[in-house]
């Protein structure tokens, strides 16, 4: 018995630490988000989890990009605005280690491309 709650807390601990890992950051990494996002022209970005169970891939065309305190102060939230390529509009925050943009023929992690400590669940690939 204590070997299964053993087992089935380990499993409820690791859904946990790959949930949010970057939704909430620092003002200089949201200040580096969203200059990144201007130098490099990123018009389009792909939301995926790819460590959470049915989530699927979600393409979006960016409008704007902007940074907001998080409802702790000492946080900040990247917010995406635009719409999804097969329509609708999409206006949220976003966490970075499940925002992925193109870079050549891959989709890769914003998050490790910013050098940001994180776990995508995914290595670069072909959308």
């Amino acid at each position: 018995m204590k070997l299964l709650l053993a087992a089935v807390s380990f499993i409820v601990l690791v859904q946990f630490t790959y949930s949010d890992q970057l939704a909430w950051i620092t003002k200089e990494q949201a200040e580096k988000t969203i200059e990144y996002f201007k130098e490099n022209e990123i018009k389009q970005v792909l939301l995926w989890c790819a460590c959470c169970d049915n989530d699927r891939k979600m393409l979006v065309n960016v409008s704007d990009i902007s940074y907001r305190p998080a409802s702790d102060p000492s946080y900040y939230e990247v917010l995406i605005k635009g719409f999804f390529y097969n329509g609708g509009n999409f206006n949220e925050a976003v966490d970075l280690a499940y925002v992925h943009i193109q870079k050549g023929k891959k989709w890769k992690c914003l998050g490790t491309l910013l050098k940001f400590e994180c776990d995508p669940c995914t290595k670069p690939f072909v959308f």
